[in-house]
């Protein structure tokens, strides 16, 4: 069959795209280098850390992630409570999804974690020495009814940050699907359990919504100091964004479209239609951009198409 080239140009008008929930995102997938945990998973997966971790008053030298959406911090012991999790829920590990992570000791991801620590807490001055980056990505929730379908996913990722002293853990969230029953979302220490829940009205997470909300003004992210006790607060320092009942989101974000455009040269068929194009061009785009940390369900694509002699 012949082959012959042709001029496939993309405009992708992203709306929202430098304030979208999982821009807030830091560096995951295989672009940023990750350990994937393997399918099919559904106990804890130890990780030696690079350096001690300062949480509270203990350090811990590694950590234990679990596909249901937590860490639980040193050795797998009875006694051993110390937990963070950003998203307590049953995940079926078992083939779709993934789970992954990353230590930085060097690089953008640190110069990244001093900047957002110094600003959302400007009384501390502070430069990351070691960041833990783990991520959650199109993970299903568990399947033990008709409630939920195999199409509910979660995307949502948690950083531990240090500088050998102090600590700090940033929640981020993507798109979130909703689920029949209640999420845990916080941190253990010391037999003290603090849970986000308690910022919400009647202690109940608006999971859909944790892509708007945050305790920092920073949409899809929330911040915590893991240093010091009695150091909790619904809002740092300037406001809590928690949607309240019967509203469908918190106040809304400026709806910018910011235009991304693309010019691509293909060989291929001349009759390559609209489901090869989806299949093979803008499937595998969509997931690059993921992976970057852009929320790609707020894309619309104009094709144009202009083929040369």
């Amino acid at each position: 069959m012949m082959m012959t080239p042709f001029s496939l140009c993309f405009v992708m008008v992203v709306l929202g795209l430098c304030s979208t929930a999982q821009g807030v995102f830091y560096p995951f997938g295989s672009a940023a280098g990750d350990t994937f945990i393997p399918h099919p998973n559904d106990g804890f997966i130890n990780v030696t850390l690079l350096y001690p971790f300062p949480y509270f008053n203990r350090k811990y030298q590694d950590i234990n992630v679990s596909p249901h959406g937590g860490l639980l911090l040193g050795q797998l012991l009875p006694q051993n409570n110390d937990f963070i999790a950003p998203f307590s829920v049953r995940i079926d590990y078992s083939e779709r999804g993934n789970i992954s992570y990353q230590q930085y000791r060097t690089g953008d991801v640190l110069h990244t974690a001093t900047r957002d620590i110094n600003s959302y807490f400007p009384n501390v001055t502070f430069t990351a020495s070691w960041v833990l980056v783990v991520t959650w990505d199109r993970v299903l929730y568990y399947q033990t009814n008709d409630a939920v379908t195999n199409d509910q996913e979660a995307t949502f990722q948690v950083v531990l940050i240090s500088d050998g002293d102090l600590s700090f853990v940033l929640m981020n969230y993507g798109d979130i699907s909703p689920i029949p029953w209640p999420v845990r979302i916080g941190y253990m220490y010391n037999q003290t359990t603090v849970l986000l829940n308690d910022c919400y009205p009647n202690g109940t997470i608006d999971v859909v919504n944790l892509n708007t909300s945050s305790n920092i003004n920073i949409p899809g992210r929330w911040a915590f100091p893991t240093s010091l006790e009695s150091t909790f607060s619904c809002a740092y320092p300037s406001g809590l964004l928690v949607p309240q009942p019967g509203e469908p989101s918190i106040t809304p974000l400026p709806q910018e479209e910011h235009v991304v455009g693309m010019h691509l040269l293909v060989s291929s068929a001349k009759h390559l239609n609209e489901t090869a194009v989806e299949e093979q061009i803008l499937k595998p785009l969509r997931d690059l951009l993921r992976q970057r940390g852009v929320d790609v369900s707020g894309i619309r694509l104009r094709r144009l198409y202009e083929k040369q002699p």
